[in-house]
């Protein structure tokens, strides 16, 4: 038969949870820790996260979901109106600038309409966009390096080179009417120099009078998501009935994905070492507020079990005894989870920017996140975790029976002892104690050591951090040197020069130095086929494939495939590393030797093996004065030629046979830094210039220097060398990739340390919780003790050794979870980050010890003064 008694059920909760009200005010404290400790987690995280996005935003130059390129009018159109697509920004490229004083940060010349200048912080604070004619828009910092005040109405003066990213054409000098500017952020790629349609339209129109294809257009887009972007833009071409990865194909839209978004970089990222790390750390998270919120409801059962008796003997069911406490939870929820979701996202907003100003984003940038997941996700973890805490005390309550309930001493069912004739010791009774309740124990223990193996894993995984390792990846010496063209990868007729070279080395002091060169000729490496199929397969279908290889030269089963050259002097051949063969056949006068460079992961294998050569090969080299496309059909190219008869025609052309010696990986920081189809190869300096006829030109000049004091004194001159947009000259040194390093393990350390500091809050307070339950529940038995002679002092002596036994036991369980955790863990993290070296440490573990032995005897000594304040019959009393 069912009875309406839920109105009855709640006010007894009520009732209830009011006469409790200073055992109410910890557990509010232990919930509102709880979701503090879920929002201060979620508010850091996505803060760094959107402030690591506005970053990489500010790099890339927009914080638009991606692009549709090159599309016309009608492509444009067809895009705007898909379901997926909540806006569209348009951009046409006519021209850049970058020599003279646009030579380290280059300027574009394009047409933007507002949504596109809005996404890429091109907004006028001061004005307006262009609109017509010769109407301008630009940033100070661009306004500055032309000479022109930053004034309304001012004439500017821009010389540029007529291109659209895809072709160049004529240069142009034009006089503009400034109507627009902004502040210049030092983040961004390139100057923006923002011009009207009209103005836009007819440079377009002269260009196509020169023999120039229209210029493109690119659309850029926001989605209805953030997520998956690639595979959202994607659908948009499948449903539209366009493909995306041909050039030429009239039907293809290609796109392009905004990296600075998180989620396109974690999408392509993501692998299962990963996700197990994000899924321990978030089980560890809800694992810590379930110990806490526990504990706290387990002592309300506690305290409130003869109540629960006296219910049941009028009749209350189990049942509406776990309503009871669970109604108290969540009515305790209501003050506990808004003061957490308060505070926990006010200590979030105040430590993100601490976070940040140990790393390199600490460039204006910080982004608090007000995202509704902080709110939402908090309150619903901090939710799940009361509820999941408040069960098993509500079935202990519902389970007891009235006689037991007024016996209740929190004491477990053990074995029968036998009887000792020596009498009782005080530590020997501290140490029973702890068995009588065993779960109890094993969970306090197991919060302290948890907080306590988390410290140690952070010292290792902090500690492992290989600075040699990171500094050797960034560079491979003190100092490398050239011009903003090889830093921003552009390939030029001249780097830095001879004479540049001799001044640097005259006022450094080099323990080592060299240069390396690029071969400034048309140069063609013959390949297998199916090795070249291998590049080509990255950006073209099957059949374009085909169509493609059809085209090439061939002999026999080798292709014409591309290649780029870099000769070195023989100073630098030790910055290689030797994946197989020897170089020393390169260092030989008159030499024919090769070696291939080689692209090896972080940790040091070659996963492709089988697409380079082999050492002892014999590859041929085609050097050309020069290179022309023709038509196969008619030897002459015009407009109309199809792609599929495009063929290259060398004019004097002649082959070099070249041995291949080695397969060396070639540091990026020495290299051309970008990458193409066929092979990367290297030569020496001598042979270079031998069969490439004097082509090799300078490219870099790299040193490294004997101490401290040569590398200070080498780093503050090429500073003052560098200094200002005109200096023509740039320069990267080790001492900049320590930095970052140092900023990187420091953000680390602070999050983590953040952490622990929360989980052992969390450690101290359980171990509070457990102190406090055993007096509590064992009021009647202190006071049985005290009557038969038990002094204050000794009891409290007991107590003290409880305390200390729980320290001892929760630093042996925190040695034993690091001996059993550490190496596991130390394997993921090294797949993780390959400069992570694990070392075994136990140190911070026994640095702990001092604490926990002061903790275990001040808080047994404090917990105890506060409870003897009552006389022994006032205990008896109680406890009846």
């Amino acid at each position: 038969m069912n009875v309406k008694n839920r109105k009855c059920i709640r006010k007894l909760s009520l009732k209830s949870l009011y006469a409790n009200r200073r055992r109410n005010l910890i557990a509010i404290f232990a919930i509102a820790l709880t979701t503090l400790l879920f929002t201060s987690m979620f508010t850091i995280v996505l803060s760094l996260n959107a402030s690591y996005e506005t970053y990489q935003f500010r790099q890339v130059g927009g914080y638009a979901h991606g692009t549709f390129k090159d599309v016309s009018p009608e492509q444009a159109e067809r895009i705007a109106a898909h379901p997926k697509v909540k806006a569209t920004g348009a951009r046409k490229v006519i021209g850049i600038t970058a020599e003279g004083v646009f030579a380290k940060i280059p300027a574009e010349i394009s047409y933007m309409d507002a949504n596109c200048t809005k996404w890429s912080y091109a907004t006028p604070t001061t004005g307006r966009m262009p609109e017509s004619g010769k109407e301008v828009a630009m940033d100070t910092a661009a306004l500055q390096l032309l000479g022109v005040t930053p004034e309304l109405g001012a004439e500017v003066t821009v010389s540029y080179s007529i291109t659209d990213k895809d072709q160049t054409a004529f240069t142009v000098t034009d006089t503009f009417t400034l109507v627009g500017y902004w502040d210049y952020d030092e983040l961004m790629p390139v100057h923006y120099i923002n011009i009207s349609r009209d103005y836009a339209d007819d440079i377009e129109a002269q260009a196509v009078k020169t023999g120039l294809q229209p210029f493109r257009t690119d659309l850029n887009v926001m989605l209805a998501s953030g997520t998956n972007i690639q595979g959202q833009m994607e659908q948009v071409d499948t449903d539209l009935g366009y493909t995306w990865d041909s050039y030429t194909d009239p039907s293809s839209v290609r796109i392009g994905v905004n990296w600075g978004y998180t989620s396109s970089q974690l999408e392509s990222q993501l692998d299962p070492e990963l996700v197990i790390a994000i899924a321990v750390f978030l089980l560890l998270v809800i694992f810590t507020g379930y110990l806490i919120i526990y504990n706290i409801f387990q002592i309300s059962v506690a305290g409130d079990i003869r109540f629960y008796g006296l219910l049941k003997t009028i009749g209350t069911t189990p049942r509406q005894l776990k309503r009871i406490i669970r109604q108290q939870a969540l009515l305790l929820c209501l003050i506990g989870i808004p003061a957490g979701l308060l505070l926990g996202y006010g200590i979030g907003a105040v430590l993100v920017p601490v976070v940040l100003r140990s790393t390199r984003l600490d460039a204006g940038i910080t982004t608090i996140s007000t995202s509704p997941v902080i709110f939402l996700g908090s309150m619903l973890f901090a939710l799940l975790t009361v509820l999941l805490s408040c069960s098993k005390p509500g079935k202990m309550a519902a389970k007891v029976s009235p006689v037991e309930a007024t016996k209740y001493t929190d004491v477990m069912q053990t074995k029968k002892k036998r009887r000792s004739i020596r009498g009782a010791k005080l530590h020997q009774m501290a140490f029973a104690n702890l068995g009588r309740n065993k779960k109890k124990t094993v969970l306090v223990v197991v919060s302290l050591a948890l907080s306590v193996t988390l410290f140690n894993a952070l010292c290792a995984f902090v500690g492992g951090f290989s600075m040699e390792k990171y500094v050797s990846a960034m560079t491979c010496a003190d100092f490398i040197v050239s011009t903003p063209d090889y830093f921003r990868y552009n390939p030029a007729d001249e780097f830095i020069t001879p004479e540049q070279i001799e001044e640097i080395a005259a006022n450094t002091k080099a323990s080592l130095s060299g240069m390396g060169y690029a071969v400034r000729k048309p140069a063609y490496l013959w390949m297998t086929e199916d090795a070249l199929r291998q590049d080509y397969a990255r950006y073209e279908s099957a059949e374009q494939l085909d169509s493609h290889m059809s085209r090439l030269e061939h002999r026999g089963n080798m292709v014409m495939g591309d290649t780029r050259i870099e000769a070195l002097d023989n100073s630098l051949f030790d910055k290689l590393q030797v994946f197989d063969g020897d170089i020393s056949p390169m260092l030989e006068p008159d030499n024919n030797a090769i070696a291939i460079a080689v692209s090896l992961d972080d940790y040091g294998n070659l996963p492709n093996l089988e697409y380079y050569p082999k050492v002892g090969d014999t590859i041929t080299v085609t050097y050309a004065d020069d290179v022309k496309y023709i038509d196969s059909r008619t030897g002459e190219l015009t407009e109309d030629t199809p792609e599929e008869y495009f063929q290259a025609k060398l004019y004097g052309a002649r082959d070099v046979e070249y041995t291949v010696c080695a397969l060396v990986e070639l540091p990026n920081s020495m290299s051309y830094r970008y990458g193409g189809i066929g092979y990367d190869v290297v030569l020496s300096v001598d042979t270079a210039q031998r069969d490439s006829g004097g082509a090799a030109i300078p490219m870099l000049y790299l040193f490294d220097t004997a101490d401290e004091v040569d590398e200070a004194e080498a780093e503050q001159y090429l500073s003052k060398l560098t200094a200002g947009e005109f200096s023509p000259l740039m320069y990267e040194s080790k001492a900049t990739a320590r930095s970052e390093f140092a900023q990187f393990r420091q953000m680390f350390l602070l999050i983590g340390g953040i952490l622990c500091a929360i989980i052992g809050l969390v450690g101290l307070l359980n171990f509070f919780n457990a102190m406090m339950t055993g007096i509590l529940s064992r009021r009647r038995e202190f006071a049985v003790l005290q009557a038969v002679g038990m002094t204050n002092r000794q009891l409290k002596t007991m107590l003290i050794y409880e305390g200390l036994f729980y320290a001892m036991s929760s630093v042996a369980a925190a040695f034993i979870l690091s001996l059993a955790v550490g190496p596991l863990a130390g394997k993921m993290l090294g797949s993780m980050f390959w400069f992570f070296e694990y070392r075994f440490t136990i140190l911070p573990v026994l640095l702990t010890i001092p604490v926990f032995l002061l903790l275990g005897w001040l808080i047994p000594c404090m917990m105890y003064d506060n409870a003897a304040k009552c006389s022994v019959v006032e205990q008896l009393r109680d406890a009846q």
